[in-house]
C-alpha cells in the first residue's frame, strides 16, 4: 500500500514529498498512552527537528552525556545493522540512517509522529540513500507488540528512545525488548543506546538536561532508568547480549532471540 508523506522541512521554500509503503495501521486505531503521544507530540515542531542534530547529537550527547554520537555512537550504529529488512524505532531525524551504507538494506522507520518518518525518509531520499517508495513507514507505539502484517527484521535499531518512553523502568520499558523479540530473525542483531537517570554521575550539564526533561518539558521520563534493569530484561529476552556504559549513556546490543 503506498501513500505519500509531506512534511515541510525547516527552511525549505516548498513542501517536500516522498513515496513511502505504508504498513497498513490507521493513526486513529493505534493504542498508545497520553504520556507517549506528549512524547512524540514534541517532534511535530519543525525547529526541534532543524535543531536536533546540532544540539542533541552535538552538544547534549557529547558535553552533558559523555558520549560522542560521531566518535562512538554512530559507528556502534553502522556495526550492528544488517542487510536485508532493518527497522528503525523512534526515527528522529535519520541522522544514523543517513550516514550509514544503505545498499541492500530495506529500512522500515516506525514511530509515533509523522512528521519525524516524513522527514527522515524525505532526508534519506535528498541524499540518495533510498529511491522513492523505498522506504516503509509504520506509526506505532512500541510499547507494544508490532502489527501481526510486519515482516522479522535482520536488524532493529532504537537510539536515544527509552529516555523518552513513560516509565517506570520495570516494567513499562523492559516489556519492549519481550515484544521485538518476536519480530528479530534468528541471526539478527538488536542494538540502541539510551540516557541512564540512575547508577550514573551525571555533571552539571547533565543534571539541567534531565531536570528540563523529566521536570519542566516531559520529554524523559529516565529518573529511575538502570543499566541493571535493561540488562536483564535482555538477557531475559535474548540468548546473547552485550552492554556497555559510556558516560551516562546505556549501549546494548542483542541476538539470538529466546521465542
Amino acid at each position: 500500500m503506498a501513500t505519500t508523506l509531506t512534511h515541510r522541512l525547516a527552511g525549505a521554500s516548498a513542501a517536500s514529498s516522498i513515496q513511502v509503503e505504508s504498513i497498513p495501521v490507521k493513526k486513529e486505531e493505534i493504542p498508545t498512552s497520553d504520556a507517549a503521544a506528549r512524547g512524540a507530540a514534541v517532534y511535530s515542531k519543525s525547529w526541534v527537528i532543524a535543531l536536533y542534530d546540532w544540539w542533541v547529537l552535538g552538544i547534549v550527547s557529547s558535553f552533558a552525556w559523555a558520549c560522542s554520537v560521531s566518535n562512538f555512537m554512530l559507528p556502534f550504529f553502522q556495526r550492528n545493522m544488517r542487510k536485508g529488512n532493518h527497522l528503525d524505532i523512534g526515527v528522529g531525524t535519520g541522522y544514523n540512517l543517513v550516514n550509514t551504507d544503505l545498499s541492500g538494506v530495506h529500512v522500515t522507520l516506525a514511530d509515533l509522529n509523522e512528521d519525524s518518518i516524513a522527514a527522515t525518509a524525505t532526508r534519506l531520499e535528498n541524499a540518495g540513500k533510498v529511491k522513492p517508495g523505498q522506504v516503509k513507514a509504520l506509526l506505532h507505539d512500541i510499547t507494544r507488540p508490532l502489527p501481526d502484517n510486519c515482516p522479522k527484521f535482520d536488524s532493529i535499531s532504537m537510539y536515544y528512545l527509552l529516555h523518552c518512553m513513560p516509565g517506570p523502568c520495570v516494567p513499562a520499558k523492559t516489556a519492549v525488548f519481550s515484544h521485538l523479540k518476536h519480530s528479530l530473525k534468528e541471526d539478527g542483531v538488536l542494538s540502541g543506546t539510551t540516557v541512564l537517570g540512575k547508577g550514573v554521575q551525571h555533571n552539571l550539564f547533565g543534571r539541567a538536561i534531565l531536570y528540563l526533561g523529566n521536570d519542566i518539558n516531559g520529554m524523559f521520563d529516565n529518573r529511575g532508568d538502570s543499566a541493571e534493569d535493561f540488562e536483564e530484561a535482555l538477557r531475559d529476552s535474548f540468548g546473547e547480549v552485550e552492554c556497555e556504559v559510556r558516560g551516562a549513556i546505556f549501549c546494548f546490543k542483542a541476538s539470538k532471540p529466546k521465542v
